[in-house]
C-alpha cells in the first residue's frame, strides 16, 4: 500500500469566517464547493468543511510542524486579532524545540511547532508541556 496523503477534516462554526481566517493566515484554496474546502500548501493541505459540533471543535487539535517559528508567530499573531473567539499563547520551549497554540474561529486548537533539538524518539513530537 501507497498513501499519498492524509487530510484531515477541520469544523467550521461560520464557514464564511474560517474561509477567511485560514486565507489570511497564508494557505491557498485549492478546491472549493459549497459545504467544502481544500485548503493547503504546496506540501500539504486540509479540508475545511460546513458542519460544527461545538464539543468535537473544542476538543479538536492539530499539529503543524515549520521551519521558522518565529516567522509563523508574528503571522498568526496578527491575523488573530482580527477573528473574534480566537488566542495565541506565546512561544514557548519543548522537549523537542518550541512551540506555540492558536485557537480558530471554532474553537479548533492548532500545536504550531519548530524541531530544534534532536529528537530520538517521534513520540516525542506528539506532546507538548506548556508549564
Amino acid at each position: 500500500m501507497n498513501i499519498k496523503n492524509i487530510r484531515t477534516f477541520i469544523p467550521s462554526k461560520d464557514f464564511e469566517v474560517s474561509k477567511r481566517f485560514y486565507e489570511d493566515l497564508g494557505f491557498e484554496i485549492q478546491w472549493e464547493g459549497e459545504d467544502l474546502i481544500i485548503f493547503g500548501t504546496k506540501e500539504q493541505n486540509f479540508f475545511l468543511q460546513k458542519y460544527y459540533v461545538e464539543e468535537w471543535a473544542n476538543n479538536f487539535m492539530l499539529q503543524m510542524h515549520v521551519d521558522d517559528l518565529d516567522a509563523l508567530y508574528d503571522i498568526c499573531d496578527a491575523v488573530i486579532k482580527r477573528y473574534e473567539g480566537t488566542k495565541i499563547k506565546p512561544i514557548f520551549e519543548a522537549d523537542y524545540g518550541r512551540t506555540f497554540h492558536i485557537l480558530d474561529p471554532a474553537g479548533v486548537l492548532w500545536h504550531m511547532t519548530q524541531v530544534t533539538k534532536p529528537v530520538e524518539n517521534e513520540q516525542d513530537l506528539l506532546c507538548d508541556d506548556p508549564q
